[in-house]
């Protein structure tokens, strides 16, 4: 108990520190207090404790005083230039750059600054924000021209503090590109390490469609970056986004299939050293978060305890884990990731058991004993797990994020018994594709289905009426009575942490089931979602026309024989790859023609990663416009993977299938807008840019009268188009 009571110590020091500003001298003189009064009541354990405590309560302050931002910036200090205009910087990329959507963060460590035509040696880590076509890596020396500014402060969410606890205190968005002045001047281990993580990202895009494979990114590597803002939103509104984080169960089975290799290989007294070893390489790969390191602490701690065949108590586990990681950077305490972190494995300690015993206890009133316990097993990694995380994580959710989910239990009822399959064989799919990609590819097919249905689950409950209702702001104090009370109210659980484990009746001998449900239910599972896809995707002898909602234009066609065409990219990456992902065979990645209506952002911004990502076999676009990042990048991926181009022209034609055509029907005078006409059996219609074409455009592209102008169908401006149906059949 020690242990949990100087954890509790160290943060509430810390919290205190933050909440009351005083300077470090007053901390130190506070220090005497606790130092003389454990001199002289030493002899009492209970005033040991409660002094000792209180020494760890202060050392926590000193550690936070000392860790804060001074408060005066000095011209050295690259923070001194905020918010005083443009300035040209150089420094070095010092972290793996995060492509987004519509941009790329990177950390630049950065050492000179030009201003007003000086320049100055400086110190400091700026976040800068670049377009999402630069070419930057870890380790590169660029120089960027842009305005040092202060992160921004939001009502409910300070961005200035959370970049401030990595230790960044500028924000620089980049005018115009970054000039790279030289590469390969990080350290060697970390380049190393990055490599490997992006030829892994590589490796997931290339065998899994969207949204799958941004989904096992962020499971299997924590990079979260890629999954559509319409999933992202699914998973917090049925509070199901703990599942991408890396937490526990990653790390649990890396250290198994770590202790495994190493036993066979160094033999087991050296193993010990292979996996902690292991645990903190993947650590460091997947990012570091809060979760990850509290997981890898924990899982060390709990192979350090196997090897020297020592009891492991798993609230003792924790306390270590917090107090390391708030003595390294105090900061930490105030990560909402690091709190729901703690809050649900401790959730999970306190309360898995109980809910067991009480779930036991209330079947055994209607079926044996026996009975009972089956039934409870086959609930407790899904069900009960849930309920133990929410009992603690719920409150805090909805003092964050001011939202409330009434469905969170029932979906991770559903989604929880398909993650470890999803982690298993998105693993294996990953790691054996890496070595030969077509029997990697093979095993993606199994883990997609797994990922698939995750995605359906979520989405599916997050349609539900009231799933998540708003909750608004409530007093911090109103959280803190809650925890209060809940610690209180189940107090006696934690002593029991510390008992030894009751023994385990050994199982039944009978089995009910020579093959394992769980193997009979994930097949059934693979071959539902299959079948599904199969279903929805397949030709089917009709023509589908739709709009698709990627931020921007962008159409996506299937004619009655198979052949798919893409009219424009809308303005998200993620978003038009997901909405193909969905829309297209598991296992068929290849589009037949591409048309560029216009070169803006919202309509080709999401198309280079299509290129990227698919096989295209013709692009049709109108001229470009001048040269930019995102047009070099385009025409390099058209030249790298030899894909035929057309220029657009008025009138040009093409036949699809035996009842469809496609035509450009109309091209703007500098012939970089164009409106394209689908004609099929039984519709024509005409897809125009909304801010160049209106009715009398239409009326001369479509070449009809003004009546049947007044008699066709009109449908403004869907997602970036004006849609007009000049044609409608049975």
């Amino acid at each position: 108990m020690l242990l949990i009571y100087l954890a509790i110590a160290w943060a509430s020091g810390i919290f205190i520190a933050s909440a009351i500003p005083v300077p470090i001298e007053i901390w130190l003189w506070w220090l005497v207090l606790p130092l003389g009064l454990f001199a002289v009541w030493r002899h009492s354990s209970f005033l040991r404790i409660v002094h000792l405590s209180s020494l760890v309560l202060l050392l926590g302050a000193i550690r936070y005083t000392c860790a804060l931002a001074p408060a005066q910036w000095t011209i050295n200090d690259l923070a001194y230039y905020n918010d005083h205009g443009t300035a040209l910087l150089i420094g070095t990329v010092s972290d793996m750059p995060e492509v987004r959507d519509y941009n790329t963060h990177a950390h630049l460590s950065v050492s000179r600054i030009r201003v007003q035509n000086e320049w100055h040696e400086v110190a400091g880590l700026a976040l800068v924000i670049v377009p999402r076509e630069a070419d930057i890596r870890y380790g590169d020396s660029i120089q960027i021209f842009g305005e040092p500014a202060t992160p921004p402060e939001f009502d409910d969410f300070s961005y200035k503090d959370y970049l401030a606890r990595q230790g960044i205190h500028s924000l620089v968005r980049v005018y115009g590109n970054a000039q790279i002045l030289a590469r390969g001047q990080g350290n060697a281990f970390w380049t190393t390490l990055y490599a490997f993580r992006e030829r892994t990202l590589k490796t997931i895009d290339t065998i899994f469609p969207e949204p799958a494979a941004s989904l096992l990114a962020g499971i299997l590597i924590g990079d979260e970056a890629g999954i559509p803002a319409n999933v992202r939103d699914a998973f917090n509104a049925t509070n199901t986004a703990h599942i991408i984080a890396i937490s526990g169960f990653n790390i649990t089975i890396i250290a198994g299939l770590l202790a495994q290799l190493a036993r066979r290989i160094v033999g087991a007294k050296r193993a010990t050293l292979i996996v902690i070893l292991g645990l903190v390489i993947y650590t460091l790969l997947v990012g570091a978060s809060a979760s990850v390191v509290r997981a890898a602490i924990m899982g060390s701690l709990s192979v350090i305890a196997v090897h020297y065949h020592r009891p492991t108590t798993a609230l003792n586990a924790l306390a270590i884990a917090a107090f390391a990681m708030l003595a390294l950077n105090p900061f930490t305490l105030f990560d909402v990731g690091f709190q729901l972190s703690f809050l649900a494995t401790l959730g999970l300690i306190l309360y898995v058991a109980p809910l067991t015993r009480a779930f036991e206890n209330f079947y055994s009133r209607f079926a044996s004993a026996e009975r009972a316990q089956q039934i409870v097993g086959a609930l407790s990694d899904t069900f009960i797990v849930s309920i133990a995380a929410q009992i603690t994580t719920t409150p805090l959710i909805a003092f964050t994020f001011h939202r409330l989910s009434l469905i969170g239990l029932f979906a991770n009822f559903l989604i929880l018994p398909a993650q470890p399959a999803v982690m298993i064989w998105g693993g294996l799919a990953t790691m054996t594709a890496m070595i030969f990609q077509p029997i990697g590819q093979a095993i993606a097919w199994i883990a997609w289905a797994f990922l698939e249905f995750t995605i359906l689950v979520v989405q599916a409950a997050a349609q539900i009426p009231l799933a998540a209702i708003e909750v608004g702001r409530f007093d911090i104090l109103i959280l803190a009575t809650y925890y209060l009370l809940l610690f209180i109210a189940t107090q006696k659980h934690w002593l029991e942490q510390f008992a030894p484990p009751p023994k385990t009746p050994a199982p039944s001998a009978t089995s009910a089931f020579p093959i394992s449900p769980a193997f009979v239910l994930g097949i059934a599972l693979i071959a539902g979602v299959w079948i599904g896809n199969l279903t929805f995707t397949i030709p089917d002898n009709k023509i589908h026309i739709e709009f698709l909602d990627t931020g921007g234009a962008a159409t996506f066609v299937r004619t009655p024989n198979g052949a798919r065409v893409l009219i424009d990219g809308g303005a998200s990456p993620s978003a038009i790859l997901s909405a193909l992902g969905e829309r297209m065979p598991f296992w068929d990645r290849a589009v037949d023609v591409i048309i560029v209506t216009n070169f803006d952002d919202a309509h080709f911004a999401g198309l280079a990663s299509v290129l990227e990502r698919f096989a295209v076999r013709q692009v049709i676009q109108v001229a470009q416009p001048k040269d930019n990042a995102a047009t070099r990048k385009w025409n390099d991926l058209l030249t790298q993977k030899n894909i035929p181009l057309l220029s657009a022209q008025s009138d040009l034609e093409i036949d699809l299938d035996t009842y469809v055509h496609l035509r450009i029907a109309h091209l703007s005078e500098d012939a970089r807008c164009a409106a394209v006409q689908i004609d099929a059996a039984n519709i024509s219609i005409l897809l125009a840019d909304s801010a160049n074409v209106d009715d009398q455009d239409a009326q001369a592209i479509a070449d009809i009268t003004e009546q049947e102008m007044a008699l066709m169908g009109r449908y403004s401006e869907v997602c970036g188009y004006e849609v007009f149906v000049l044609r409608h059949g049975a």
